[in-house]
Parts: C-alpha cells; structure tokens; sequence
C-alpha cells in the first residue's frame, strides 16, 4: 500500500494509501491521464475539494468537523473516481482523500499528468490532491491531517519548498494562471481559475499547513520572489558557487541548500525529513 512513483511503490507513515496495484484499488480510466515528458518539471501541488464549497451562489461556510464519520462503510473515494470517469470531460487528480483521511492514489505521481488544475502547463507541472466534501460543505479534522501528512511526503520527495499564497482574493494569481512556471510550492484550485471560489479548497487546509511551519506568501506582490532571491545570494556566498538569481527555487537552489546541509534541499524542515 503506498504512492505509485514511477511504477514503483512508496509507503507514506501515518497514512493508509491504495493504489491500483493492490486489491480493489482504484485507477483513472485512460481518458483522464496522459504521460508526462521527462523535460516536465514538478514543482507545485494542488490541492482541490470535490464540492468547491463555499463558491458560486453557495456561499455557506466550510465547516470543520471531529466526527462522527458518515457512512463509514462506503467508500467515496470511488464515487469520486467514477464520477470523473463518467462525466465525459478531462477531470482527475492523483489522489482523493476520503471522510476517513484514507487516501487513494489513482495515477502516477511522476509519470502520468492528470487534469485538475484547468491550466494545461499547471497539470503538467504540479500533482493534484482532491479532498472529499460533504453536501454540507463539512470536512473532517482525519482528513486535514492526512492532507498535511501527503502535502509533506510530496514536497520532500520532489524537492517542492514548502509555500503557499496566501491571502486569497477571491481570483485567479495571475502568475499561475499563465502557467505557474514561477510558482514553487502549495496553492489551491482557486488559485488557478477564477470560477471555482473559496471553497476549493478553503482556507483551513492552509492554515495547518502555515500551523506545520509552511511559509506564505502573497503570490501577487511577487514577495515569494524577492524573499528567494535573498536566499539564493546568500546561498552563492556561503558556498562560493555561481547561483541564478531569479527568486525561483528550482533545481539549482535545490542542489545548493542540500550542499548547505538543508535536508532534501528544503528550507522548512518537517518530522521524516
């Protein structure tokens, strides 16, 4: 049981993860996934709720509950995965996150692109997490926590600094929905398009991840940028090495922070790193 990465399996602590590879698990259908190329770049995560609420004309506040869990026997996870199936349009995602915080992982993470973000480029370059959300516009703690504990495998396995925008107004971050290709980190479906609203997928989620020691950032006044490009001079001149200066924490900045003892390269360090 675990994430699928490159056809391989990888077991995430604290997490119950299935993929297709185990018994009864779940798949995309063949309409909701393309490959990715090895020139694609995976730098984003995004994270989605099934209902979207609050957004559009239902405006009810999201609600956080402790429980109890409803219909515990059922698995939505498939609701989800069927729906995407059979709405005859490109909708998916890597993995859903039940009621429970059970969680299922239906593409490959490294080597298949699935369509959640609305931004081809974004697709291409990120990995999508979709939340189950009740008609009430209810999540559960479980699935909060089990959001965070992902997020947190995702950006150390990739190299992802761990960064969202925040706050959110209500439209699109124009960066991201251009394609993204200067945006590093965590944002939300909101954050791409301008039709999803607030909901999708809310504040709380990023407020456990600010609450784990994730860094925010307010993506339209570029303050991301500046406060990397701080970083990466500091970076040339502790090591001695030439360094882009260009705010983004690709691959360069990631290989200068490990050789500057930050674990996986990351600047916000998390339990397992």
């Amino acid at each position: 049981m675990g994430v699928i990465v490159d056809g391989n399996v990888e077991e995430v602590a604290g997490l119950i993860i299935r993929s297709w590879l185990d018994p009864n698990g779940l798949r995309l259908i063949d309409s909701d996934r393309e490959p990715r190329t090895q020139a694609e770049w995976i730098h984003a995560i995004v994270l989605h709720t099934t209902r979207g609420i609050p957004g559009g004309r239902d405006q009810r506040k999201q609600r956080i509950l402790t429980g109890p869990i409803p219909h515990p026997e059922h698995d939505h996870k498939m609701d989800v995965v069927s729906g995407w199936a059979e709405d005859g349009v490109c909708a998916s995602a890597h993995f859903v996150i039940d009621f429970d915080g059970s969680i299922a992982c239906v593409a490959d993470v490294a080597t298949e692109t699935t369509y959640h973000a609305g931004v081809r480029m974004v697709n291409h370059q990120s990995i999508g997490i979709e939340i189950c959300q009740g008609s009430d516009a209810e999540l559960y703690e479980v699935q909060l926590d089990a959001a965070v504990r992902l997020v947190d495998y995702l950006t150390r396995r990739f190299g992802i600094q761990r960064q969202f925008h925040w706050p959110y107004r209500n439209q699109a971050v124009q960066r991201i929905a251009q394609g993204g290709s200067s945006v590093v980190g965590v944002y939300g479906h909101r954050e791409a398009s301008d039709d999803r609203g607030a909901g999708d997928p809310g504040d709380e989620v990023f407020l456990r991840l600010r609450s784990a020691g994730y860094e925010s950032f307010d993506l339209d006044q570029l303050e991301d940028l500046t406060v990397w490009k701080q970083r990466q001079q500091q970076l040339a001149e502790q090591l001695g090495i030439a360094l882009d200066l260009d705010g983004v924490p690709g691959m360069q900045t990631l290989a200068a922070l490990r050789q500057a003892g930050y674990p996986h390269g990351l600047w916000t360090a998390r339990p397992g790193d």
